[in-house]
Parts: C-alpha cells; sequence; structure tokens
C-alpha cells in the first residue's frame, strides 16, 4: 500500500494505476459481481477509480485489488450555462453604449452645422451628389503684392471713392405744335433736360465746398449738373469754370468730408508702367468701371477741339465715351492723368489719351481761382480758316508762288479785339496770318503751339497776307500778347 500511494501521488498525469499494482495471482480470473466468492469483498466496501477511457475501472479493498472491467455510471451532465442570455446582455449593453455616444455627436454635429451657413449646407449637399462644390477657402484678394505695392484691387479700394458720375442737363427747343408743326417758336419754359454723363474726380476741399475735376468738354454747353458719389448720394453742383485748350473744366458741389484724390508728378511717369482707369463708360448704367493697361506713350500731340495741341499720355487701357474726365491712376493709387479722349475707327484700336496731372491740376487750380487759365497768352482775334473760304484752293496757289507752301492752316482775321495788339497796327479785317516766326501756317497748331509756350507780354512776329487789285501782297507785324481770360 506504501508503493501504491507513493505512486499514486506521482502519477499527475491522470491515467488510472497499471498491472504493476496489482496484488492479485496473474492468471487468478477476478470474480465476478455478485458471485459467492469469500475472497470478494462487499460491494459497499470496495472503492472504484475509473480509467481515461471511461470503459473498464478499477474495484480496491485495503487489502487487496484487482482490476476488472465495468460498466461505470456515467456523471451526470453539468447544467448548462445560459450562454445566449449572457451574449444578449452583453449585446445590449453595447447597444446602449454606442446609443449613447451616437445621441452624443449628433447633438455635437447638430451645433456645429448650425454654426455654418446656407452655403455650407449646399457644398455639402451637392458633395453628396457628386456635384462641384463651391469652396469657402481662397476668396481673400491682395490688395499689395509681395513689395508692398498696390495690387489693380488695392488701387481701386484705395481710390475708387474719389470718383464720380457727372451728369449735364441742358434747355432744349420745345415747339407750340406736335412735331414742329407750328408755329416754331421755342418757349422759355422747358425744363433742361439730360443731355450727357460723363466721369469726374474729386480734387480738393475748402470751407464746406468740394471741387470736382472733369473734361471741359464734358460740361462746356451745360446749363446744370449733377454729381454721383460712388455710395450713390446726389448733389447739385455749380460751374466754377473749364478751359477747352486744355480740355479740363471745375464743377463745384456743398459738400464735405468726401474722399480728395491724390495727385503725382506726371513727369515721373514711365513708358511700360501699369495704370489703372476709373470712369463711367455709357454714363450711370455703368457707374465707376475699371479698366486696367499700361503707359504707351508720352507727349503725344493730341489736338483740342479749339485745334491747340496738347502733349498726352497714351494708354491702351479701355476708354469708352462717358470716360472723359475720369481719373488715369499709377499703382500707388495717385492721378496721373485726367482721360480726354479716344482714337476710334478701324485703323486705330487700344488708344486711349489723358492730360498729364501737372497740366489738369494747375488749369483746375487757376479756374478755381480765377474763373480762367491766368497767365496763358493770345492774340485777341477772331478767326476763320482759310480752308473754309469759297475761293480757297486759288488763294493757297498764290501763297504757294509767294514761297508759303500748304498753307492749309492760315487764319483769315474776322474781328480784332478791342485790347489787342493789333489794333494799333496795320492789320484790318479778312487780313491773313500765314506764318508764326517765319514758319509757315500748314496748320493752326503752328500758332495755338507758339501761344501755349508763351507768356502775356511776350513779342511774336506774324506774316499777314493781304488781297489787294487781285494780287497777294505779304508784310510783318510785331504783336504783343495779351492775356486770356476765358
Amino acid at each position: 500500500m506504501d508503493e501504491y500511494n507513493d505512486k499514486q501521488n506521482n502519477n499527475n498525469s491522470g491515467e488510472a494505476p497499471r498491472g504493476e499494482y496489482h496484488y492479485a495471482p496473474p492468471r487468478q480470473t477476478p470474480p465476478q459481481p455478485n458471485a459467492q466468492n469469500r475472497y470478494c469483498q462487499p460491494q459497499n466496501q470496495q472503492y472504484y477509480r475509473p480509467t481515461n477511457n471511461q470503459s473498464t475501472g478499477t474495484y480496491y479493498t485495503p487489502g487487496n485489488m484487482y482490476q476488472q472491467p465495468v460498466n461505470p455510471m456515467p456523471k451526470p451532465p453539468k447544467k448548462p450555462k445560459n450562454k445566449s442570455l449572457k451574449v444578449v446582455i452583453v449585446v445590449a449593453i453595447v447597444v446602449v453604449v454606442v446609443s449613447i455616444f451616437g445621441m452624443a455627436a449628433a447633438i455635437g454635429g447638430n451645433i456645429d452645422s448650425n454654426s455654418k451657413d446656407n452655403s455650407s449646407q449646399s457644398s455639402q449637399e451637392s458633395t453628396d451628389k457628386g456635384d462641384a462644390i463651391i469652396s469657402d477657402k481662397g476668396n481673400d484678394v491682395a490688395t499689395e503684392d509681395e513689395n508692398g505695392n498696390l495690387t489693380v484691387a488695392g488701387v481701386v479700394k484705395k481710390s475708387i471713392d474719389s470718383c464720380v458720375l457727372i451728369s449735364v442737363y441742358s434747355n432744349q427747343t420745345a415747339y407750340d405744335y406736335f412735331y414742329s408743326f407750328g408755329s416754331g417758336q421755342s418757349s422759355n419754359s422747358s425744363e433742361p433736360t439730360l443731355s450727357g454723363e460723363g466721369s469726374g474726380v474729386i480734387m480738393s476741399e475748402s470751407n464746406g465746398t468740394t471741387y470736382i475735376m472733369t473734361a471741359a468738354h464734358v460740361i462746356a454747353d451745360a446749363s446744370e449738373f449733377k454729381v454721383t458719389t460712388n455710395d450713390g448720394k446726389t448733389y447739385d453742383a455749380k460751374m466754377v469754370g473749364y478751359d477747352s485748350q486744355t480740355d479740363i473744366g471745375v464743377l463745384s458741389i456743398s459738400a464735405t468730408g468726401l474722399k480728395v484724390a491724390e495727385f503725382a508728378d506726371s513727369s515721373n511717369i514711365v513708358v511700360g508702367e501699369q495704370v489703372v482707369v476709373i470712369g463711367c463708360p455709357g454714363g450711370s448704367k455703368f457707374m465707376n468701371s475699371v479698366t486696367t493697361g499700361i503707359v504707351s506713350a508720352l507727349d503725344r500731340p493730341v489736338s483740342s477741339s479749339i485745334g491747340y495741341n496738347n502733349e498726352c499720355i497714351q494708354t491702351d487701357a479701355a476708354i469708352n465715351p462717358g470716360n472723359s474726365g475720369g481719373a488715369l491712376f499709377n499703382m500707388k493709387g495717385q492721378v496721373i492723368g485726367i482721360n480726354s479722349s479716344k482714337i476710334a475707327s478701324t485703323d486705330y484700336e487700344g488708344m486711349g489719351f489723358s492730360v498729364p496731372s501737372n497740366t489738369a491740376v494747375k488749369t483746375a487750380n487757376s479756374l478755381k481761382k480765377n474763373g480762367y487759365v491766368a497767365g496763358r497768352a493770345k492774340l485777341g482775334i477772331k478767326y476763320n480758316n482759310i480752308t473754309n473760304a469759297s475761293n480757297a484752293s486759288a488763294i493757297l496757289a498764290a501763297l504757294e508762288q509767294e514761297g508759303y507752301k500748304d498753307a492749309q492752316g492760315a487764319m483769315i482775321i474776322g474781328e480784332i479785339d478791342e485790347d489787342s495788339d493789333l489794333k494799333n497796327k496795320d492789320v484790318r479785317e479778312y487780313d491773313m496770318i500765314v506764318a508764326v516766326n517765319g514758319k509757315t501756317m500748314t496748320s493752326t497748331d503752328v500758332l495755338t503751339n507758339v501761344l501755349s509756350k508763351s507768356s502775356p507780354g511776350d513779342t511774336v512776329i506774324l506774316t499777314i497776307a493781304r488781297i489787294e487789285n487781285n494780287r497777294i501782297k505779304t508784310f510783318e507785324v510785331k504783336c504783343k500778347l495779351i492775356e486770356s481770360k476765358g
């Protein structure tokens, strides 16, 4: 038994004891259960140990052991655990947790979505549908470049409030009867009607009055004026003065606190530099439209409405009817010119012209102070061009024989002012000025250019041609220039 107990204690494998543990004789037949055998212990005294395969067992008594195949009673099956219930409980817990987090996320999502505008929601819907979306990023437009210079958008932001629309009104002839059928007499009671629109720029403010610079031809023939600022406010305006030679005019309005433009020295302009035009092409319909281009050339001679040549800035920035009187800006947002005219034909495209700011400011300041351009010289006459004469061809042929070829700019004197120096000279009506300072009058610009560079009190030499006895004779006259007052 001690050996058995030792073996039993050292058997950790769970296997049944082998034959070496049996003490019965090797060939002795084991007694059958319930047989009459004095060697068999009562059943209730037996001990049973099952083997691994559950098909045999071992009965043993304290004094003797033997192995006998038996059909052991199977162990009662263990009560199965309710795994389904556990799974259901776990799943329920998971569902509850997920639901709680889902509700929190939904609430947070709703709060976040409510903080966005409708455009963001539309963009999300478009994304869901696979459509193109509009991004809310990158919409900021630079007003300066990396060097601190203004961009076109920067020039506009700085300067557009200085730009205005000018509306001009004129008295129209009214007839007594329908479509002019009647007496044909005009009515003086007719109200001024809108006759044109142009552009302007706010030049200065003084003593509760704001002054508007524009083009002379915009305001020259009007009787009433209105100025509309960039914020849409409209003011009644008064004529200060205009100068047809430079095509610069000035209006005034009773207003303060408006954005006054900054003017640059036009002598510093460089060909090729970028410029911006702000004006009203087509009038109020396209008020304060913006175009851009470059300076194409400088000192371009452009004739004014009275024959004077102005040295203008040429630009390829779009200038259309209604832009006249508007500003030409450099990339610092400074006015460098006043837009005056455009060559528009099949032969020329993209050629606009502006009066340089130095000329425009000098003229406008003089108009504001005096009502005319002080210090400007003139002869003091009224004249007609020779090309308007009925016998112009014969006269020009005769002048050519006298040595004055191509004298199409010769002036026929019509009237001499009382304060003109020619009043005291041997000059009369119908005499012709055919040369100035020895230069033939190939165009009226020859005289006007001389006058534009002269001052009152200066003396010029005029060549006079007179027809007597069907012959032309010429002679020279010295004339002291007088001041022009408009």
